[in-house]
């Protein structure tokens, strides 16, 4: 209503002296009435036109962000606010976990199961759509499965694929909660292994930065596909290019696989090196009872993955006998004089 239409519900207000027949006759509630009638009685007829918007309050959410709640909601709907709060920050997107619980009532899906109804939902409409676009004719030519196994003598090779994982080993009594975080080298089994306090997007992209590029500028080696699980910190709800981890390989190349926990085929490389990790390095750490905290737990880490790269030989599989490192220098060619710090691992 313009200033003149809300003068007329006043006027009819004071005149009739019936403030709860005219909010009916009108379709306007109380509240809104008294907040016209004391804004013309303060200010007169200028109180009554159209206002400046009021700023949006913090915890307000913009409709870009709303969406991205949403898209999370139903990628992991067994997440929360508190949770989807620390993803969220994780990746730039400044908001309250109030906010996010105000988004998530707001659609009705601040319950678990109602997340869970949401996200099968969206998961049948986008399966209705693909099936769609096959009807039609429009899907790009499917990409050629992943040779987990490397049956093809093409693809037997170190840097074909590569797992990549973030693992809690526990709440430690002298070191805290530590997470740890892999890679490994399907083909040669070369790995490298960094222990944190907490599992993160930025500590997964510095381990990235900081130990794994280094490494494999070192042997002249390429990550072709990088295999992880369907965790939050490698698969996102966002758009690709707008995470931090996604970009991250997209600058470098590198082309991600996940699978789910559906596929322990897949990942088998990935528990064979696990287990030798724990019967050859955690079992004698904590035997020996000399961990005082994470810095020292890491240090002796490192001491042992020295040894199993560049000492220890493979005990079974096609390499069975020789070392990691020796796999991929030999596989690559590598001439040219390597730094000192590996020849003094070796």
């Amino acid at each position: 209503m313009n200033e003149n239409q809300k003068y007329q519900v006043i006027l009819h207000g004071m005149t009739g002296n019936n403030v709860a027949k005219t909010c009916k006759e009108f379709g306007i509630s109380r509240t809104l009435y008294y907040r016209w009638y004391n804004d013309y009685m303060k200010f007169g007829m200028a109180g009554l036109g159209k206002k400046a918007r009021r700023p949006v309050m913090p915890n307000q959410v913009d409709r870009k962000t709303e969406r991205i709640i949403l898209e999370y909601a139903a990628r992991f709907p067994q997440d929360g606010p508190k949770r989807i709060y620390y993803e969220l920050q994780d990746e730039g997107v400044q908001i309250g976990e109030s906010g996010i619980y105000n988004v998530l009532r707001r659609n009705g899906l601040s319950r678990r199961e109602d997340r869970e109804r949401y996200a099968g939902e969206i998961k049948a409409k986008k399966k209705a759509e693909r099936r769609k676009s096959n009807s039609e004719g429009n899907q790009a030519a499917p990409q050629a499965p992943l040779d987990y196994r490397m049956r093809d003598p093409e693809h037997a090779r170190p840097g074909y694929i590569c797992f990549l994982t973030i693992q809690y080993i526990g709440n430690l009594p002298k070191a805290g909660k530590v997470y740890q975080y892999i890679v490994l080298d399907s083909y040669s089994r070369l790995a490298l292994v960094k222990l944190c306090n907490q599992k993160s997007t930025k500590q997964l992209i510095d381990f990235m930065r900081f130990k794994i590029m280094p490494l494999l500028r070192t042997f002249h080696l390429e990550i072709e596909h990088l295999v992880t699980n369907k965790s939050q910190e490698f698969t996102t709800a966002w758009e690709r290019g707008k995470h931090a981890y996604t970009e991250y390989l997209l600058k470098h190349n590198i082309h991600s696989v996940t699978f789910n926990a559906g596929h322990p085929e897949v990942f088998q490389p990935l528990h064979e090196f696990n287990a030798i990790l724990a019967k050859e390095f955690y079992k004698p750490a904590w035997h020996e009872g000399r961990i005082d905290c994470l810095e020292t737990l890491e240090q002796r880490l490192n001491e042992y993955m020295n040894y199993y790269n560049y000492i220890r030989p493979l005990e079974k599989g096609k390499n069975a006998g020789k070392i990691p490192s020796d796999i991929v220098l030999n596989f690559r060619g590598v001439q040219e004089p390597l730094p000192l710090w590996l020849f003094t691992r070796r």
